[in-house]
């Protein structure tokens, strides 16, 4: 399964962008009254949960890698703490969104509640988008020179060392 974590620069960008623009199509859909917005929204909700699941199983891998080569543990932890929130919480939206139209008088109440979990996917989404890029371009995670992973010297405290600005010429694998 170590495969996967080579994609995992590639898949991350599916939930970000589909969450967050999906959010943005639910309120457009709601302050405007159609419908076609809010189904557009529902169905970006859908493949961005899909892809945060895939994200969520290719950044297990990467994680791995990103220590092996001298990433600290604790932001990688971090990372993939805010990945797995996404993911539950998109799974929460997409369950409630699916029965609100089925709950009676309650609609308005299980609506609501989709939409604040809706919200908080998308902000779970933006945060593991911000720890990820800082564990590549604050720790050097998956980066690669001529190939070869950038391996972080290690501080006295144990964690990674930062090096002399201009040391290196970094890229980003899969970029």
């Amino acid at each position: 399964m170590e495969a996967l974590a080579r994609f995992h620069p590639w898949i991350i960008h599916t939930p970000i962008a589909l969450i967050t623009v999906g959010f943005l199509f639910e309120l457009v859909g709601r302050a405007t009254d159609l419908g076609w917005w809010r189904k557009a929204a529902f169905a970006m909700l859908i493949v961005g949960v899909l892809g945060a699941g895939a994200a969520v199983l290719s950044g297990e891998q990467a994680g791995e890698l990103a220590e092996k080569q001298g990433v600290p543990e604790a932001p990688v932890d971090e990372h993939e703490e805010a990945g797995k929130l996404t993911l539950w919480l998109g799974i929460a939206a997409v369950v409630l969104r699916a029965v609100a139209s089925r709950t009676g008088r309650a609609r308005a109440v299980v609506s609501g509640l989709a939409l604040a979990l809706f919200l908080a996917t998308a902000v779970a989404v933006g945060v593991a988008g911000f720890r990820g890029g800082h564990l590549v371009y604050e720790h050097g995670a998956a980066v690669r020179v001529n190939g070869t992973p950038v391996v972080q010297p290690r501080s006295e405290s144990g964690g990674a060392g930062k090096g002399e600005p201009g040391e290196h010429v970094h890229e980003h694998e899969g970029r």
